[in-house]
């Protein structure tokens, strides 16, 4: 049987996929192990699935598209703040692209796929590399564990959607998006079971995107991860996770909206409060990241009640774009500190904007974004964009939550930026000539950083191009 393949869709993941194969063969036969030469291949291969991406935009869905533009420009900034790891012999350059290239594809085919074999299969090409590159640090325990617990915890939740996959498929006959939608409209089965087939195959999609109850995994792992590990599983991974849970509640599951409606509405709001209440007793930057991170999703989820609406699909999807930026920026500047100071303690980073203002002010900008508090304008509107088709669904209770999540956000964030502008207590901090590969990670921070200054002068830029 000839199944035809959708090339303008499946292109840009076979590109990483041949681009990854290169980048290990690279590193192989290079006498001297060098970032520079695995990573050079991979940022290529990177741009080179971009440039597709773009050619054939005309051909691939809207969403798919804004999606994938996310998640490609969130692992080349990885990428390309990777090489401040370049110092650590125990991490390998040519398997850590190989793995961060394979975990992207698996991230593209999340967002493409359209019936549930892929969705699964791009799953696991998405968590496996990543299981392997929070473990790869050879030598480190820390990291071992948290690979162990991540890998637990990804193995019991796709089994839990295997076993709703296997009841959809009894039920409707078929595994594609469009199929499942006529089929179990017009299935004479109970609502029940229906219900329960819906909710235990969206349950490794909440995994993936660290929603409560499936987020205790997040800050063991964040916590063990290289640095850049961790700002990609909470980006990248995070758009992949979002899209495939957006595009196949509203594709597929349109006629069991009394089912998922509901449950996501309750999940958003439990894992954004639960999220800024862990971030509340942090006293590590990269801890409160992960609390942080896990509060963010509930955020991402919320606009999902909303789906269905005319506002349901774009806001979550330009929310993501501001939140993945800025995060980059702020886990990006925090690798670049622990190279160069040796710790991510709070307390270690007081006095930051005055020691070191060209790590200082981007971190500051992008802990605002993320709070949503002027002069990150941005950040401001990605609140008010979320919110919006929210409360039009009627979800008000949800929306008041929302609100209330928020104000509850500043007390840390704005905690911890009083600490970054704060006088250092003893001698001042000087920040050492950095080697070369920690400027290419400087860089990538004030890149990014002045994407969010644009973005704050003028919002119409992502308001107006990302749908």
């Amino acid at each position: 049987m000839n199944i035809p393949i959708d090339w303008a869709l499946a292109g840009p993941a076979a590109i990483l996929g041949l681009g990854a194969l290169v980048a290990l063969m690279v590193d192989a036969f290079f006498t001297r192990r060098t970032w520079l030469g695995s990573g050079l291949t991979a940022s290529a291969a990177t741009i080179l699935a971009g440039a597709h991406l773009v050619l054939r935009r005309d051909d691939i869905p809207t969403y798919t598209v804004a999606l994938s533009v996310i998640i490609l420009a969130g692992l080349l900034f990885v990428l390309v703040a990777s090489n401040v790891s370049n110092f650590e012999t125990a991490m390998p350059p040519g398997e850590y692209h190989f793995l961060l290239l394979a975990a992207g594809a698996g991230a593209l085919l999340m967002v493409a796929a359209r019936d549930l074999v892929t969705l699964i299969v791009a799953l696991e090409l998405l968590s496996l590399p990543s299981i392997a590159l929070v473990g790869l640090r050879q030598g480190d325990r820390r990291a071992i564990r948290s690979a162990w617990t991540f890998f637990l915890a990804s193995v019991v939740s796709t089994a839990v959607t295997l076993m709703g996959v296997s009841l959809l498929y009894g039920i409707a006959g078929s595994l594609d998006y469009r199929h499942l939608r006529r089929g179990l409209a017009t299935a004479d089965v109970p609502d029940t079971v229906i219900a329960v087939a819906v909710a235990l195959t969206v349950i490794g999609l909440l995994f993936k995107l660290g929603a409560v109850p499936f987020h205790v995994w997040i800050p063991d792992t964040y916590a063990g991860a290289p640095v850049m590990v961790a700002a990609f599983l909470s980006t990248v991974s995070k758009a992949a996770s979002l899209g495939a849970l957006l595009v196949l509640v509203s594709v597929a599951f349109p006629s069991a909206h009394g089912t998922w409606q509901p449950v996501l509405a309750v999940v958003a709001a439990v894992t954004m409060t639960i999220g800024n209440l862990g971030a509340l007793r942090q006293t590590e930057a990269i801890g409160l990241l992960a609390w942080s991170s896990v509060a963010q999703a509930g955020f991402l989820l919320a606009p999902a009640t909303a789906v269905l609406t005319i506002g349901g699909l774009p806001a979550p999807v330009q929310y993501l774009a501001v939140y993945a930026l800025a995060n980059l920026v702020a886990f990006a500047a925090l690798a670049v500190l622990l190279r160069l100071r040796g710790s991510t303690r709070i307390e270690d980073l007081r006095g930051l904007v005055r020691s070191d203002p060209w790590m200082g002010l981007p971190l500051v900008f992008a802990i605002l974004t993320l709070a949503g508090f002027p002069p990150a304008v941005i950040g401001l509107v990605a609140k008010y964009v979320v919110i919006r088709p929210v409360v039009d669904s009627d979800h008000l209770w949800l929306a008041v939550v929302m609100g209330l999540n928020v104000m509850l956000g500043l007390v840390y964030y704005l905690r911890f930026i009083v600490t970054l502008c704060d006088v250092a207590d003893g001698e001042p901090y000087v920040s050492p000539s950095p080697p070369v590969s920690v400027r290419f990670a400087k860089a990538t921070v004030l890149i990014g950083t002045v994407g969010l200054l644009v973005l704050s002068v003028w919002p119409g830029l992502l308001l107006d191009h990302l749908p």
